[in-house]
């Protein structure tokens, strides 16, 4: 057994460039509930011990059906709105068990039959307003899950009840991501998370209902701090997108997108990576620009979580190109968006040290040539 294993990412960040390169047909790939209440967080910080090498260690279990890893800012989707719960969403709880632990639950919401929803809650900071970092974060969704975003930072005005997203597309930094319905990833002691202590959180669910019958969905979100003093390298998230996305009718087709890393950070360790894309997706490939093989799955729905043990070590100007292969026979062209059902997908998302403050990487390439932007995790 290694040391660790992966499971979550996502991104928002730092400036890059980025090209992108589309080719025509390719010889196919088979496609392999109640509020939480009361407390304002805990107060004690747990001994964190030296730093090891690697990263996170994350279990993933199968506590429902699910229908694509995590995804992006994109479509809205198709469909109602859902039924949002009566309760309000302005504090987290603390466990009686471990003072380090707040839980965060949003409100419980109705998904229709046939439809897809975006559901969304904003929460104060569950620490109390004190920076945080961040060891553990795990998740639990019901049966139907897309996705669910743990976003930095509330919106404007918040929401303290659960109901649906005013705006799906929304995308920002994210201190958890999943796309599975039990998630867990913990660092290594040394490493963790930044959740600064002016920063609240969003919650983000998207659900999807292929069925005949509307069924009532929940997520819980809970949250493990460590000792801030022994943390030597920051983790965040690198996430790379084609935000502008084509695909012709047809068995085979192509889409390829490379982000050159910026020096802003100097050298960088990726931990993990991942693919996502939706259900036309049928092959996946992420290299670097010296060869190395960074993710290569047949599979859309769940794809694995790639563990890099030792860490991928990345320089300035180095770069990712990842491919996506579709088999798209809608009788139309597909394009960018978040529905897993009508739109399409190709983002590479990994999980890096060391980043200041806890700062992300990200390359959202629109077009040839595109450009990402710099985030500090704070909308």
């Amino acid at each position: 057994m290694k040391p660790w294993k992966i499971v979550a990412l996502i991104a928002a960040g730092l400036g890059l460039s980025c090209g992108t390169t589309a080719s025509g047909p390719a010889t196919p790939f088979s496609p392999g509930s109640t509020q939480g209440s009361g407390g304002s967080g805990s107060s004690a910080s747990s001994a964190g011990g030296s730093s090891s090498g690697g990263g996170p260690s994350s279990t993933s279990g199968a506590a429902g059906s699910n229908s694509s890893s995590s995804g992006s800012a994109g479509g809205a989707g198709t469909g109602g709105a859902g039924t949002g719960g009566a309760a309000t969403g302005s504090a987290a709880s603390a466990d009686a068990s471990d003072p380090n632990t707040v839980t965060i639950t949003m409100g419980t919401f109705t998904v229709p039959p046939n439809q897809e929803v975006f559901m969304c809650q904003d929460f104060d900071n569950p620490f109390g307003g004190v920076d945080a970092a961040i060891g553990t974060s795990e998740s639990d969704m019901t049966t139907g899950s897309h996705h669910l975003h743990v976003f930095y930072g509330e919106d404007s005005p918040p929401s303290r009840t659960v109901a649906a997203c005013a705006n799906p597309f929304e995308f920002r930094s994210l201190l958890h991501v999943a796309g599975q319905p039990h998630l867990v990833t913990q660092y290594p002691a040394g490493m963790a998370a930044k959740l600064k202590g002016s920063v609240g959180l969003r919650l983000q669910a998207h659900y999807l209902n292929s069925g005949s019958q509307a069924y009532t969905a929940s997520v819980v979100v809970r949250l493990t701090k460590v000792d801030p003093s022994t943390i030597t390298k920051w983790v965040a998230q690198l996430y790379f997108n084609r935000t502008v996305l084509s695909v012709p009718e047809g068995d085979g087709q192509v889409v390829s997108t490379t982000c050159t890393v910026p020096s802003t950070y100097g050298q960088i360790g990726l931990i993990s990576g991942a693919s996502h894309m939706h259900s036309r997706g049928v092959h996946f490939v992420a290299n670097t620009s010296a060869g190395v093989n960074l993710v290569d799955t047949t599979e859309w729905d769940e794809p694995p979580i790639q563990a890099y043990d030792p860490p991928i070590m990345l320089n300035p100007n180095d770069s990712i190109t990842w491919t996506c292969t579709y088999n798209n026979q809608t009788g139309g062209t597909l394009t960018f968006g978040d529905s897993a059902e009508k739109n399409e997908m190709c983002i590479f998302l990994a999980r890096f040290y060391s980043a200041p403050s806890g700062d992300d990487i990200e390359c959202q390439s629109p077009s040839p040539n595109g450009a990402g932007t710099v985030t500090d995790n704070v909308p």
